[in-house]
């Protein structure tokens, strides 16, 4: 089997984008053949995405935070490939739609009706792997601000296919005010050049715990 990797994310301010960056610097040093995909709000992006994300032995989703949750564009994104339907079908059974984007919504395919495709998903080492990373500002409480967002990335990827097998969260600005009274206090410089770093590490560790255990791409 080669080694494949995605990395989409959805970054609004360019924090996001630079651990994407470095992500995809880290597995091609590493020796992986690596794409990497932006997800903008618009129809292409999210109903006809130029990858086929099941073609990949790994993929790292990241995204910035809105209201503690990832942008809704990768997340829509994810939704149409676990689906295999355009995401606005199921939003529709929760009063939902993507604003943004104005094509008719398509009629549900018979067999694709809701509750007739569920069944228990069962991951493990022959699975292909997955991370997800997140920028968020944690102005309040920190890092656990980014852990709705990280676990809801991952449960797309899990629903996918790909065994969740890790996270990479680090602050980015969200305003410019060092805001001294928050959790972290000044980051308008972050990410940083340390962040970076780690962000290097927690992928040099992924791979290197698959190479221990040559079954996680197997």
């Amino acid at each position: 089997m080669g080694k494949r990797c995605l990395i989409t994310y959805s970054s609004i301010t360019g924090h996001t984008e630079k651990v994407a960056l470095k992500f995809k610097e880290t597995f091609e040093k590493n020796g992986w053949q690596c794409d990497i995909f932006k997800v903008r709000k618009n129809a292409e992006d999210i109903l006809r995405p130029p990858v086929d994300i099941r073609s990949y032995d790994f993929v790292c989703a990241g995204s910035g935070l809105r209201a503690h949750l990832p942008y809704n564009e990768i997340l829509n994104m994810l939704r149409g490939f676990r689906t295999g339907m355009d995401p606005r079908i199921t939003l529709r059974f929760r009063d939902e739609t993507i604003p943004y984007i104005s094509e008719p919504i398509p009629e549900i395919p018979p067999h694709k009706e809701p509750k007739t495709d569920h069944g228990k998903i069962i991951l493990g080492p022959d699975s292909p792997k997955a991370v997800v990373f997140i920028t968020y500002a944690g102005y309040e409480f920190g890092p656990k601000e980014a852990d709705p967002a990280a676990l809801l990335l991952a449960l797309e990827l899990e629903h996918i296919g790909f065994q969740y097998i890790g996270r990479f969260c680090c602050p980015g600005k969200y305003v410019d005010d060092p805001m001294p009274r928050t959790f972290h206090g000044d980051i308008r410089n972050r990410p940083d050049e340390r962040d970076l770093l780690k962000a290097q590490m927690f992928i040099e560790e992924k791979l290197e715990e698959i190479a221990e255990r040559p079954s996680l791409l197997n």
